[in-house]
């Protein structure tokens, strides 16, 4: 019974199977296409670009590079905000590029400098060609402005259209004062030069240097320090005949030490009493020097030639006349050895009287010689050689005093007996003379010497210098 229960129950599920009866099908999965855009990317004129374009799927990233053509520059994007030429698109969308070129600007440097004394609206920089620069040079207080290093242009407001580069430095200058360099100033106490000299005096740019109670020597008298004072000024008269002014306040500017060979450095004139070994010790001795508190500091500040001597034992009889001489010796003595050289055109190599250069060629030198050996300057006082180079300065100081007293005719006026011979011969002592037996001399007087220094009148010279320490000096300041 059981064995056919199984077997009923087998063919009942055998014939349902064989009926036909179908499974359910699985469900079909539709994937959706991915989207796709067009990047169009072109350039203008002067550039391309990389890539061109293309059509890329949705999110993709795509990396373009616009580069110029020489002598041209990328200028930006139309249809993009991005300024650098390379840019990253991220695609969302159809895109539209425009790589946009132009011809490159040429740029120039425009240097703007100020000299000192000024300053200028602008300092330049990199700019493009035809860029028009305005610039102004304005002077700092007490200077003016004197033009342009690196155009000609003369106003102070210049426009500079760019052309290429440029350097411009506006150039300023101190406002010159007018100097009265013909002033004479008072006699004054000066404790500041020296324990040796206690008062000064300026006169045309001169200082002199009055010597006071020192050393066991008296001191100069106010007096006779005006006499020296007046005595330069009528060596410096500007209103002399013959005088040329200009050369003539050259001179004393270069005196002063304002301008010239000795710059920096102004000439003193020293006033003594008696003479230097009179003095103990004696001053222009390097003891003396160190022994009076502040001569050496002023002997490294000034220009010193010589000495004028107040009552020198060499003139005992107190001529006025020799004290004429001993004046007018040495006043040019220091007015020819630093003064004249640079006031007249030609006369700083004319003149020139440095130990430490070749002198054997100046005009100076020459004059000198041609006097020596026409017989009219005779130098047995100093070594007899007129070649030994040792002793030209002082040969080349006493030739230059000699030719004045000459061409002045003041020697036959005031030396003892009208004659220096043999020192200076008598054939040459007047302008003639000088002519015929020293003609280079006669020259150079006229050349150098005459426009800027005026001949005293002797009369005159007589009446400030009497015997005995007698007369007035006439001396006034400003």
């Amino acid at each position: 019974m059981k064995k056919l229960l199984l077997l009923a129950l087998l063919l009942i599920f055998s014939c349902s199977k064989d009926a036909g009866v179908a499974e359910p099908a699985p469900p079909v999965v539709v994937i959706p296409p991915t989207p796709q855009f067009d990047l169009v990317v072109s350039a203008t004129e002067g550039g391309s670009v990389n890539p061109s374009g293309g059509t890329y799927d949705e999110d993709s990233s795509v990396t373009i590079t616009a580069t110029p053509i020489e002598g041209y520059e990328f200028t930006g994007w139309t249809g993009s905000n991005e300024t650098s030429n390379v840019i990253s698109i991220t695609l969302s969308a159809d895109i539209t590029l425009t790589a946009n070129f132009q011809l490159a600007e040429t740029q120039f440097t425009a240097t703007i400098i100020a000299g000192t004394g000024g300053i200028v609206s602008t300092p330049g920089g990199t700019l493009n060609e035809g860029t028009v620069l305005s610039i102004t040079a304005t002077a700092a207080d007490g200077y003016e402005f004197t033009g342009w290093t690196g155009s000609n242009e003369t106003s102070n407001v210049i426009s500079i259209t760019l052309s290429a580069d440029i350097t411009l430095t506006a150039n300023f200058q101190i406002i010159q004062v007018a100097t009265n360099y013909y002033s004479s100033g008072q006699l004054v106490a000066n404790n500041n030069i020296s324990e040796w000299f206690d008062r000064s005096l300026d006169v045309y740019g001169m200082k002199f240097l009055v010597a006071g109670a020192a050393g066991g020597q008296p001191a100069v008298s106010d007096e006779f320090a005006k006499k020296v004072a007046q005595f330069y000024k009528l060596l410096v008269n500007k209103d002399a005949p013959g005088i040329n002014t200009t050369a003539q306040e050259k001179m004393i500017r270069i005196i002063s030490g304002e301008i010239g060979f000795h710059q920096g450095f102004p000439t003193g004139q020293r006033i003594g009493y008696g003479n230097a070994d009179q003095y103990t010790p004696n001053p222009l001795t390097d003891e003396g020097c160190y022994d009076y508190s502040g001569l050496c500091s002023l002997n490294d500040s000034m220009m010193l030639k010589d000495m004028i001597w107040y009552m020198s034992p060499d003139n005992s009889e107190l001529s006025g006349d020799n004290v004429i001489v001993e004046v007018f010796e040495h006043l040019l003595h220091t007015i020819q050895s630093l003064g004249t050289r640079g006031a007249v055109d030609g006369s700083l190599s004319a003149l020139n009287m440095n130990e430490e250069e070749d002198l054997s060629g100046t005009e100076l030198f020459l004059a000198m010689k041609e006097a020596y050996e026409n017989g009219v300057f005779g130098i047995d006082d100093y070594g007899g050689d007129i070649n030994n180079s040792d002793n030209f300065d002082k040969m080349l100081v006493e030739y230059q005093y000699l030719l004045t007293f000459g061409m002045w005719e003041f020697g036959t006026e005031l030396w003892d007996g009208g004659s220096l011979a043999p020192e200076w011969s008598d054939n040459a002592n007047t302008p003639e003379g000088i002519q015929q037996n020293n003609p280079l001399g006669y020259a150079l007087f006229n050349n150098y010497m005459a426009p800027v220094l005026s001949k005293p009148s002797i009369a005159t010279l007589r009446s400030i210098f009497q015997d005995n320490d007698g007369g007035q000096s006439g001396y006034v300041s400003d």
